[in-house]
């Protein structure tokens, strides 16, 4: 989905309120399981056949045409196979109402795109629908947030309609008829032009209102398509929503209507996102960040009940594919890595999963387990890196695709340190990657050693970033991260202290899951030299000091252990952290 011109309809049906019409076709209600027109017609072509003993044949259309002279319309066949309007009434009924088994099925029903358009509505965003749909289910989902909407659909409902610009409710123009009616415009010939009367009220609608159309195709509707074109100047911007690439009149009408052709993933997504971004707008002061603070104000409202688990999944799994698609459009590690270009890709990487890193912080803070276990599968997938035929690279510089999964790994740390989620830590440092990662590895990897390996020295690192500090890596992190941590922590030295405990914790949980036919090795980082200045300055009191002391205290009440981090056990804790430190000794930067 066009995410820029989607946020810009969001922002023109925000700051217009009730400024634009919806113009919705079969599309629709495909996710609903309803027929389309053609296929209604088709099937009752085949009922008709099957009277006169014909059960076979290739093309139902073709065979009526044949047979009759002219093509099938809704009328004739009805008269043909129901002689009273209860009949009718009836026969039509199984093409637009489920059945018991369909019910369960979720068949038939409002979809998730005609609930969305009812709380549009609502709100007060959306005043008039027009549609080429026979079935009832926008009226449903209407009613279901307690709306009775205006219905037109046929001229004779037009005397008797309240005028829209006093109409108290939304108003649905079912421009080709409905179901319950029996009169219905299906042929080429019907839907080549209306009444007068039905032209006038439509013509005059739509002058007054922006358009936003789902669904429709653009092609049958000849009548509807030459009153839009007969607009010149429309009052509001119109947006023409396609799934694929739209057709040449659909192209053409956009230009008519000086309007937007815009791609769509759907139906239930275009109305989900848009109701989603206009009610954040409520909500929130339009800033610069304002597409992050929408973001971030759906993720709250996401967290607040177990009832948006899908929304909630639906909404970081994209996030998380836009950060990866973001990362792999400047994958490639055919160069000689410069300070310019390491800087450069710090801000790529940053920049990507930004939206991610808010997003984990908060669910670590405020939502369940399984609302942080979501972020596990997208540490994996910005870890993965397919091998691209014919492609080279320079090494060194690969380890840069690492860069985006790094960033979320250790914000989601410093937040399992801060709000004592190690049960949660525990699962995600758990998981493995399989092959095509960044290193070019064919095997699968931990996650654990994928991104707590420091895969540029010391030395390097203090030539790519231009410091002198022992630990680049460490502030790398604490820089990249710390705007992420505004609000959350009273003082700065809090979340340095914090940065430190995970820095230190991440190296002893490496250390546990060593490969023990391996030598011994554990990464060191800035918290080396920050807990000696704890301890000499601050007598220990420092947050830092409290947290490992305590673990000497509470052994096995202490919360990582007690959580299920060093396999719930303080033995096996104090096993890799004499261990730890004793390397620590032999390696330490002087």
């Amino acid at each position: 989905m066009e995410i820029e011109r989607l946020t810009t309809l969001a922002f023109s049906m925000y700051t217009n309120k009730g400024a634009y019409a919806l113009l919705l076709g079969a599309g629709i209600s495909r996710s609903a399981h309803i027929p389309s027109g053609w296929e209604v017609v088709n099937i009752l072509i085949e009922k008709l056949a099957a009277t006169k003993k014909i059960t076979n044949e290739d093309d139902w259309h073709k065979w009526y045409k044949n047979k009759y002279g002219h093509f099938a319309s809704y009328s004739s066949l009805l008269e043909s196979l129901a002689k009273t309007s209860t009949e009718r009434v009836q026969l039509m009924k199984g093409f637009f109402e489920p059945t018991e088994e369909e019910k369960e099925l979720g068949w038939k029903v409002p979809t998730k795109a005609h609930r969305a358009i009812a709380k549009l509505a609502k709100k007060g965003y959306i005043r008039v629908v027009f549609t080429t749909n026979f079935d009832r289910l926008l009226e449903r989902a209407l009613e279901m947030e307690g709306i009775t909407p205006q219905v037109i659909s046929q001229e004779s409902d037009l005397e008797k309609s309240t005028p829209i610009i006093h109409s108290k409710t939304i108003t649905v123009i079912k421009i080709n008829g409905d179901y319950i009616g029996c009169n219905f415009r299906n042929t080429t010939e019907e839907l080549s032009d209306y009444p007068e009367s039905m032209k006038n009220y439509v013509r005059q609608t739509l002058d007054d209102y922006g358009l936003i159309t789902c669904g429709w195709s653009a092609e049958w509707d000849k009548g509807l398509i030459n009153i839009i074109n007969s607009l010149s100047s429309p009052r509001y911007n119109s947006f023409f929503t396609t799934l694929g690439e739209a057709s040449d009149s659909m192209r053409t009408l956009a230009k008519s209507r000086h309007g937007e052709v815009m791609q769509i993933d759907g139906a239930d997504e275009l109305f989900s996102e848009l109701f989603e971004q206009v009610s954040a707008l409520e909500k929130i002061n339009v800033s610069n960040s304002i597409s992050n603070d929408m973001m971030m104000s759906r993720v709250k409202k996401y967290l607040s009940s177990d009832s948006y688990k899908i929304e909630f999944s639906d909404l970081i799994e994209k996030m998380g594919t836009e950060a990866y698609d973001k990362i792999m459009a400047k994958a490639n590690f055919n160069f000689l890595l410069t300070p310019e270009l390491f800087s450069s890709y710090l801000e790529i990487h940053h920049k990507a999963v930004k939206p991610l890193l808010d997003a984990a912080i908060l669910s670590v803070r405020w939502g369940k387990s399984y609302h942080i276990e979501v972020f596990g599968d997208i540490l994996i997938k910005l870890c993965t890196k397919p091998f691209i035929a014919g492609e080279s690279r320079r090494e060194g510089t690969q380890y840069l695709h690492s860069l985006g999964a790094t960033f979320l790994l250790n914000a989601i740390g410093i937040a399992c340190v801060k709000y004592e989620r190690f049960t949660e830590l525990n699962k995600i440092l758990k998981l493995s990657v399989p092959a095509e990662n960044f290193t070019g590895s064919n095997d699968r990897e931990s996650l654990l050693s994928l991104l707590v390996k420091q895969y540029w020295n010391p030395d390097t690192l203090k030539y790519l970033t231009g410091t002198t500090k022992y630990y680049p890596w460490s502030f790398i992190l604490i820089e990249q991260l710390r705007s992420h941590f505004n609000g959350y922590f009273t003082v700065d030295s809090e979340y340095e202290n914090t940065f430190y405990i995970w820095e230190h914790l991440e190296s002893l949980i490496y250390g546990y899951n060593r490969n023990p036919s391996q030598l011994f090795y554990v990464p060191g980082g800035q918290f080396l030299y920050s807990r000696m200045n704890y301890e000499l300055y601050s007598d220990s009191k420092e947050p830092y000091c409290v947290f490992f002391n305590s673990a000497d205290k509470l052994k096995e009440e202490w919360e990582p252990i007690k959580q299920g981090l060093f396999g719930r056990s303080y033995d096996q804790y104090k096993n890799i952290f004499d261990l730890a430190e004793e390397y620590y000794k032999k390696t330490m930067r002087h």
